[in-house]
């Protein structure tokens, strides 16, 4: 099934989103929990908790934060974003969950994403995550890294 909507995909991603207003709802919901859930996530793995407590103490997390419990559908959905997380090693919680957090707006609301299977762009994705966390605090990292996103080598995805 081809989708030819960012934000229809969005709503079919998001379990439950009938409950959102918008597409647009559906979609901050959606990249909301994925950020958390990279956060969570990360914040364990740094604890060194293995990748399987990792994970189930992410969902755990998001159990407790949201009122949809996380099920094995939208588990699926949420590893993509895990993986992402362990490409980034040595980066706040916060880091990554913020670069999680504008990468899923982006790829849901503009079809585009960071194409991390190409050796020459994790370095690069990596000099722009310093150059944010250089910054220091959480808000301001998190504004730099929506502020400069764009600047990435980005690729459209197919519709």
């Amino acid at each position: 099934m081809k989708i030819k909507k960012p934000f229809m995909l969005a709503a079919l991603l998001v379990t439950g989103a009938a409950h959102a207003a918008t597409p647009q709802d559906a979609n901050m919901f959606f990249c909301a929990r994925a950020a958390m859930f990279a956060e969570s996530y990360t914040e364990r793995l740094d604890a060194q908790k293995s990748r399987q407590e990792s994970l189930a103490g992410a969902v755990a997390d998001l159990n407790v934060v949201f009122k949809q419990p996380v099920d094995e559908g939208t588990l699926k959905l949420l590893m993509p974003w895990a993986a992402m997380a362990d490409k980034l090693p040595g980066y706040k919680p916060y880091t990554k969950g913020s670069y999680v957090a504008v990468s899923c707006m982006a790829a849901l609301n503009d079809a585009v994403f960071v194409p991390f299977q190409k050796p020459e762009i994790p370095p690069i994705v990596r000099n722009f995550l310093d150059a944010c966390e250089a910054k220091g605090a959480r808000e301001a990292v998190g504004q730099c890294i929506k502020g400069g996103f764009t600047s990435l080598p980005l690729e459209k995805l197919d519709k």
